[in-house]
């Protein structure tokens, strides 16, 4: 008996663990991407539809090694809905960053998913989170939203424009994406969830460009050149260890608390800026100025308290 409270104390470290590993890997995807978008990529459409083609590949490999033991269940149902809201959230936020030339206005928006994430997991999933936990959950949401916050230009806050609204919709689709992953967790292997969430974004992804009329041409072009090729390859190997790390993270430990920890890449973003000395316009928008250290200071002590009291 005396084990059992050390192996759920272990749990809990893993789940804290894994959502820090889940945030600094998403974290090198947005710098990659990024760097993806701006030098080696023609389109958002066309590096979507290229990501699509490669997370086919894995997922193919992955459901023919492991396939779920009964294809008619509600948890491959609802992976199929997952699929949908990961293009969805996609789409948005690419619709939202391409209308605006500062997007660090909408950035805190993003980073208050958990929030949201938190009152759907206590309503629906009756997840009871303790007085300090709920204390940790506010503080690393806190310091992710301010640390986004404080990069949008003095005097001008978030305009209720179509970028507004379509980040709002992102939002809404992230969280009902942690809380369904947490529910199919209950009878799917994390690498089954991945595989089938990627098999039912590809369709989307593929429609979008055909909507769009980019042309399969831009796709091609993608695989022909080798420097491309290997950006978007290093995207998605990224986003395999980013979105592996946070679903078994969502596995082990509360929704609600994981998502708040994996909300912190705006932070580390900052302390990545700061300690290269490169400028966060470079990173993540075209116009956003360093702020005050006092801020940055404040945001990233507020998210360190948060992701210290959950693990305590």
């Amino acid at each position: 008996m005396r084990g059992i409270p050390a192996r759920l104390k272990d749990a809990e470290m893993d789940w804290v663990l894994l959502s820090l590993v889940s945030a600094v890997a998403f974290t090198v995807v947005t710098l990659v991407q990024k760097r993806t978008l701006d030098s080696h990529v023609r389109s958002v459409v066309a590096f979507n539809a290229s990501a699509a083609v490669l997370q086919v590949s894995v997922a193919l490999v992955i459901i023919i090694l492991a396939p779920p033991d009964d294809w008619f269940t509600s948890a491959v149902a609802i992976m199929v809905i997952v699929g949908v809201l990961q293009a969805a959230v996609w789409f948005l936020q690419s619709y939202a960053i391409s209308r605006e030339t500062d997007i660090s206005r909408i950035v805190p928006v993003l980073d208050s998913f958990p929030l949201l994430v938190l009152l759907i997991a206590v309503v629906f999933l009756g997840e009871s989170l303790t007085p300090l936990k709920w204390i940790a959950m506010f503080l690393v949401t806190g310091g992710a939203i301010l640390a986004s916050w404080h990069q949008a230009k003095p005097g001008e806050p978030v305009r209720l424009n179509r970028s507004f609204f379509a980040i709002v919709g992102a939002v809404i689709a992230m969280s009902l994406m942690a809380v369904l992953f947490k529910v199919a967790s209950a009878s799917l292997s994390v690498g089954q969830m991945l595989a089938l969430a990627w098999l039912c974004a590809a369709p989307v992804h593929f429609a979008v460009m055909r909507l769009t009329h980019e042309g399969v041409e831009n796709v091609v072009a993608v695989f022909r050149s080798r420097t491309a090729f290997s950006w978007v390859g290093l995207t998605q190997l990224g986003m395999l260890i980013a979105i592996s790390s946070a679903l078994m993270a969502l596995t082990l430990g509360p929704v609600s608390l994981s998502t708040a920890i994996m909300s912190t890449r705006p932070v580390l973003l900052m302390l990545w800026a700061v300690a290269s000395g490169i400028s966060l316009k470079h990173v993540i928008t075209a116009g956003a100025n360093r702020g005050p250290i006092r801020l940055r200071m404040a945001s990233a002590s507020l998210v360190s308290l948060g992701v210290g009291a959950m693990a305590f």
